[in-house]
């Protein structure tokens, strides 16, 4: 589905109907003059996008013709990128095989990657070289065997999986999945050292000398459906979760290692349209939430003890677009400090591209420390002692942020100096010299930045790997050796952090270290404070004077977290406390197990303690997931997934490693609008919604298997218009896919049985093409062909990044099973990456061959530039189409055969039938002739639901809708128009 949202926007199409150029007008209020924004794309002779600009570089082009543009891309024949250069993230070389694998990369930063892949086209191990350092193997796969006789393999569903990664983090393995392709047992051994770069060798000895003894095991147990039943993290806690009949969670529940049981939620209330309208936690809180009717925005929240003191008491207001314009705190008196009026009222204003231009609030009275404070003051002795403030925000035309303006308890304005050549930026020293040119010395030639910038002069500086991760902050620089400075270092597997560990040197003549570390597990963090001394090679460590177990989950809105002492405990703190965060990206109470007030904390829209106050300096050292629900580190940075960000620079430490997802600005906050959206992972911003539910860790955990599938349908889809037998797609890993399979999935293997002529279109394939498209001509075929090569292309780009929550867009209908957005689908062109927003809880009710539909179908959206005008769920189930069905719902739907490429259900349901019409085996027969009977009883329709398409906006206007859905299904299962 396409979305309008309410400022205007217009594209400028090419005779492809491809995007060239965007219009978009700015103003801050409505005195001020309009200023015309033009992003522009030049496109190739095959319609790709080679070349990117923003507003800025675009008017930069217009005064000289040699400007460099924001982006730009060499391609193969085949579409594959093989050089991009940008001014944000550098340039970046990449070479492929003859099986469209990458093997080989380089960066501006003159680092190395190789990829090896083995007979089955599988990643087997990957190298990297730093600019003047040897390679070194930074990752290791193992799969099972795929053959019969590994009996384990195949009983743990395992046969032709990666069981075994070997990466900058340790050794993880895989022990046994779910049918779903969910993990149910893991385990992970951690490096020896936190500060190694292993170097990983081909013998199991040679890993295993790198790797500690210790292995932590978790698992978890699923339903049916596969939602998780109970979670038993590495040290023996348990978490346990009950369900309604719709799967949304109903209650929760933490079994501690020594038998302890805590109940997390005790009820949870739905609604239709699957929002939390009421939660009961552990703790005797009642949360109750209301919504818009109109949009299902979240317009009040209130929080009530069981003693009837109510707590939280949050109003919403919204403009007509939906950007947050108020907030009101109705448990906050007004008082008055320092001849200061203050209340719980906060509001907000944008300019027409919907960046925050002013914010008002309170904030506390001692907020007079410098302008670049990190970290929060320490806790007032009397919170009411609070000011009020007034910020304002102002952008270039790239969405830059150039100046911060305060006025409250203190009054400074922060300026940015920006490059005129990219959306890289650093502080204004204070006096004012910095000029553009000087910008590009704080970063590296990949765009990463090279110091925290906390102040103009501070230079605390940042050590990035070869990938572009963060490696180690420099908290205090002591001659320029990294191993006598105090440092933060970080270890990540698959790009997430799993290790963090803070080393401060306490005696210099002893070489004495102080020592805190957390290593991070599923469902569990484990936090340690030690002595070490190190002597030339020789490290000796003392034991540990605190460890610490943190079990972390989410009950509904609510984060929760468990503190478990090992050893160390405080002496004003019980064991076991659990805390029960609510919050939402700008505020954030944390209650105990009795639902008294542990720590308060209201945040500025882009970070930074406004107001801060808690019941003991101790608790609140305990606390370190603040802004936006993130973890805050000791150096004031924001951890998010995939980068960190700077609350003081209100802005990114890095280039988006999503590329151009979120537009063409690799910096940019959620677009500067921090109070409507936010962003869950460092790539792109979303709605502001709840933390990741079980549907929708249940829907990532089966994105692998998904993408499969769509790349499968399409590349058979594209064998079909040829008369050939079935392949496998590329990049597909098509062992693991067919074994994965094996049990369910209707696939052809047996290609050589087909009697059809070397490219020779059968009848079959002939008759759907006609339904579909009009007639088989061979203008019509050349037509699909072409359509389904872009659609090739675009599937193989797919990957887990591809999908966000339907709830992160405030301009999308809820009820939506998927959709894309209008900025997705204005500015998407081959360079860029697929991203689609998913209704988890819809979704998490389908079959996975109607979930690859709907994927499909959404894809066809951003390729193909495709409407909404049918409904799928007209067509009958594969094996059963005789055209019929199909007149009917051009029909219905008053679509033309003369634009069949115009509609997204015509191309997604035809990719899907022709995919199944190849079908000749007999194992696949019988799964047909199953499938058939149990359609062919009572309320098949509703099995249809399950199984085909889309719900896309229907119009009707030549049949009535009544006995549309009396001839079709049931009436009470359909969906409302909106639904998409």
């Amino acid at each position: 589905m396409t979305l309008a949202i309410a400022t205007p926007v217009i594209a400028v199409c090419d005779n492809h109907g491809i995007t060239i150029r965007t219009l978009n007008w700015n103003r801050v209020d409505k005195d001020s003059p309009r200023r015309l924004l033009v992003t522009h794309t030049r496109l190739d002779t095959a319609s790709r996008a080679t070349v990117q600009r923003d507003p800025r570089r675009f008017a930069a082009l217009r005064q000289d013709d040699t400007a460099l543009p924001n982006l730009s891309c060499m391609a193969s024949l085949t579409g594959q990128v093989l050089k991009r250069v940008s001014t944000d993230s550098g340039w970046q070389v990449t070479r492929f095989d003859a099986a469209s694998h990458a093997v080989w990369s380089t960066d501006s930063r003159g680092a190395v990657h190789t990829q090896a892949y083995d007979t089955l086209g599988r990643p087997q191990s990957g190298s990297e070289q730093r600019k003047g350092e040897a390679f070194r193997i930074s990752w290791r796969h193992a799969y099972t065997d795929t053959g019969s006789a590994d009996a384990n393999a195949q009983k743990n569903n395992l046969r032709g999986l990666c069981v075994q990664r070997w990466d900058d983090s340790g050794l993880q393995t895989v022990e046994s999945v779910a049918l779903s392709g969910a993990i149910i047992r893991q385990t992970q051994q951690f490096l020896l050292s936190a500060q190694a770069q292993p170097d990983w060798p081909e013998d199991d000895a040679g890993r295993q000398a790198l790797l500690e003894d210790k292995i932590y095991l978790s698992t978890i147990s699923a339903d049916a459906r596969g939602n998780s039943l109970i979670q038993t993290d590495a040290m023996g806690n348990q978490q346990s979760w009950r369900y309604d009949v719709s799967s949304h969670v109903k209650s929760q529940y933490a079994t501690l290692s020594d038998g302890k049981k805590q109940t997390l939620l005790e009820g949870i209330v739905w609604s239709a349209a699957s929002q939390i309208l009421e939660e009961n936690s552990g703790n005797g809180v009642t949360t109750t939430y209301r919504y818009e009717p109109e949009t299902q925005r979240l317009s009040a929240m209130s929080a009530l003890r069981v003693d009837s003191i109510r707590l939280q008491g949050l109003d919403y207001g919204y403009d007509n677009s939906g950007n947050l314009i108020s907030i009101t705190d109705n448990t906050i008196a007004t008082s008055y400090f320092q001849n200061q009026q203050t209340d719980g009222l906060r509001e907000f204003t944008y300019d027409a591209l919907y960046q925050l231009l002013e914010a008002t609030g309170r904030e506390n009275a001692g907020n007079t420390t410098a302008p670049y404070a990190v970290l929060p003051a320490p806790i007032p002795t009397d919170s009411n002692q609070t000011v009020g403030y007034a910020r304002s925000y102002r952008y270039d035309d790239s969405g830059n942020l150039l100046s911060l303006s305060h006025q409250g308890a203190a009054s400074f304005t922060r300026a940015m100096a920006i490059s005129d050549v990219s959306n890289r930026s650093r502080l204004q020293n204070d006096a004012g010299t910095l000029t553009p040119d000087d910008v590009d010395a704080v970063f590296d030639a990949c765009g990463n930045l090279l110091n925290l910038q906390v102040s103009a002069t501070a230079s605390d500086p940042l050590i990035w790997s070869a990938s572009n991760h963060l490696q180690t902050v420099i908290l205090l620089d002591r001659n320029g050796d990294i191993q006598q400075s105090d440092r933060e270092i970080y270890q990540y597997s698959a790009g997430m952090r799993i290790r963090k560990q803070t080393r401060i040197l306490t005696k210099a003549d002893s070489n004495l270290w102080t020592v805190d570390e957390v290593r991070y597990l599923p469902g569990l963090e484990l936090r340690r404070h030690w002595q070490e001394t190190i002597t030339g090679d020789t490290v000796t460590s003392q034991e540990a004077t605190e460890e610490l177990h943190v079990i972390t989950t989410q009950a509904g809105r609510a984060g929760i977290r468990v503190l478990h002492w090992k050893t160390g405990k405080p002496d004003s703190i019980d064991n076991d406390q659990a805390r029960w965060q609510i919050s939402d990206n700008i505020y954030a109470l944390e209650l105990d197990a009795q639902g008294q007030t542990i720590s308060r904390e209201e945040y500025y829209p882009f970070g930074g303690t406004a107001v801060w106050a808690a019941r003991s300096e101790l608790e609140a050292s305990y606390k370190v997931i603040r802004y936006s629900g993130k973890e805050r580190d000791g150096t004031g940075l924001y951890y998010y997934g995939y980068r960190y960000y700077a609350p003081w620079l209100c802005r990114w430490t890095a280039a988006d490693p999503g590329q151009e997802i979120d537009g063409l600005n690799l910096y940019r906050m959620v677009r500067n609008n921090p109070l409507t959206l936010t962003d869950e992972s460092g790539l792109a911003p979303g709605g502001n919604s709840a933390q990741p539910s079980a549907s929708e860790e249940r829907f990532k955990s089966l994105v692998p298997t998904l993408i499969n599938i769509v790349r499968a349908q399409i590349s058979d889809a594209r064998q079909a218009l040829e008369g050939n037998a079935r392949v496998a797609p590329q990049n597909s890993g098509w062992a693991y896919l067919q074994n994965l399979w094996e049990r369910w999935n209707p696939l052809n293997n047996n290609p050589s049985s087909s009697t059809n002529k070397p490219n020779e279109i059968n009848n079959e394939t002939r008759s759907l093409i006609k339904d579909y498209m009009g007639n088989d001509s061979k203008e019509t075929i050349k037509i699909l062909k072409d359509a389904l090569e872009k659609m090739d292309q675009a599937a193989a780009a797919l990957n887990e990044n591809s999908f966000r929550n339907i709830n992160e867009d405030p301009y999308t209908p809820k009820n939506a099973a998927a959709c894309v957005g209008t900025n997705e689908y204005i500015l998407y062109d081959t360079t860029k990456k697929i991203s689609i927003y998913i209704n988890y809880e819809e979704t998490g009710k389908r079959h996975l061959y109607d979930i690859a539909t709907i994927i499909i179908h959404e894809m066809t959206h951003l390729v193909l530039k495709t409407k909404d005008y049918c409904n799928s769920q007209t067509v009958p189930f594969p094996g059963q189409f005789d055209g019929k069905s199909t007149k009917k719902l051009r029909q219905y739907a008053n679509q033309p055969n003369s634009t069949p490429l115009a509609g997204a259900d015509n191309i997604a349901n035809l990719i899907s039938l022709l995919y199944y019409s190849q079908a000749d085996d007999t194992q696949t027969k019988a799964l047909y002739t199953r499938y058939k009977q149990s359609l062919s009883k009572s309320g098949w329709q509703e099995s249809l639901l399950d199984f085909s398409g889309t719900m896309p906006e229907v119009s009707w206007p030549r049949v009535n809708s009544a006995e549309i859905q009396r001839r079709v299904f049931p009436v009470s299962r359909i969906k409302p128009a909106s639904a998409h």
